[in-house]
């Protein structure tokens, strides 16, 4: 880990860099941008994805269902094309630490991530299984199927990343204080995710605390690697692994079958892990060690 970054600890009497008051860092501008980005990329995706479907004899329902994360990869085009144009200082935070980016973007904190995002999702569904929610068989190992989804998925989560906690933070940092840079970016991951199917009050809660807790990541360990990681593991295991709904999406082919679900505090048949209270918890617990870690990394210096 890195070393936690000195100038967004205001409530340890950090002076903070003056803040530039351009337009398009105004939280509403930022806001339309990153939407706007949002759309166009997944029209850019959905071309993108067309084409190469249209150039293959066959595509299975398995093929098709990575085809949709993939198509994410408009996204990621826009926000790295209008930050490296527009935006360099933010474009920089994308890079890797000794290229002159975060200086967390490392190779060991985004294996890091996966771990951790593997524990903390594998952990809210052993709870889930053990308390008889959700009822699992084997499938059939497909290793090319599941190597290609974990790319599909990173692809997918990066594009997350990129625009709020990569453009967002960056944009609104530089004219606000970093609280309000990191409200503006976690309200707008929770709202991003009104619309997916089965959304219910435990769901916006853990996605609103989980893009909190990644704001801290950027801020304190200075990794939005890390981030991408996290949110990589998170819903390869939940829906390429398990089998699981991420975000109420269901998977089309997973390591791991669904036989039989049913609701409770520890899982929603519908939403999946991310409407059950442990999400909730196991998220506000990576929030809390984040920055206890980083406050004992500064009482070590």
């Amino acid at each position: 880990m890195e070393e936690p970054m000195d100038s967004v600890v205001e409530d340890e009497k950090t002076v903070e860099p003056a803040k530039k008051k351009l337009k398009r860092h105004f939280f509403l501008s930022v806001i339309g941008i990153a939407l706007l980005m949002i759309f166009a990329g997944q029209i850019v995706g959905e071309i993108l994805m067309g084409v190469i479907g249209g150039l293959l004899p066959s595509v299975s329902n398995g093929t098709l269902f990575l085809f949709r994360y993939l198509s994410f990869i408009g996204i990621d085009i826009l926000v790295i094309v209008y930050c490296l144009l527009a935006e360099k200082e933010i474009f920089h935070g994308f890079l890797h630490g000794k290229s002159g980016g975060m200086h967390g973007n490392t190779l060991k904190n985004f294996g890091f991530g996966l771990l951790i995002g593997l524990v903390m999702n594998g952990f809210c569904a052993l709870l889930a299984w053990l308390h008889g929610d959700i009822d699992l068989s084997v499938g059939r190992f497909n290793l090319p199927y599941l190597l290609g989804a974990l790319v599909a998925v990173c692809v997918q989560s990066g594009a997350e990343e990129l625009v709020t906690r990569g453009y967002m933070m960056g944009a609104l940092r530089e004219r606000y204080n970093v609280w309000v840079a990191i409200a503006v970016n976690s309200l707008f991951f929770g709202v991003l995710h009104l619309l997916n199917p089965g959304i219910t009050v435990f769901s916006v809660l853990e996605i609103v605390l989980i893009g909190f807790a990644f704001s801290l990541i950027v801020c304190y360990l200075d990794s939005l690697w890390m981030c991408i990681a996290i949110h990589t593991a998170w819903n390869y295991t939940q829906n390429i692994l398990l089998g699981l709904p991420n975000s109420g999406i269901v998977p089309e082919d997973s390591f791991l079958h669904l036989e039989a679900a049913k609701g409770s505090l520890l899982y929603d048949a519908t939403f999946g892990i991310e409407g059950s209270i442990t999400a909730v918890i196991v998220t506000a617990l990576l929030a809390v060690c984040v920055y206890l870690y980083a406050r004992k990394r500064k009482e070590q210096k």
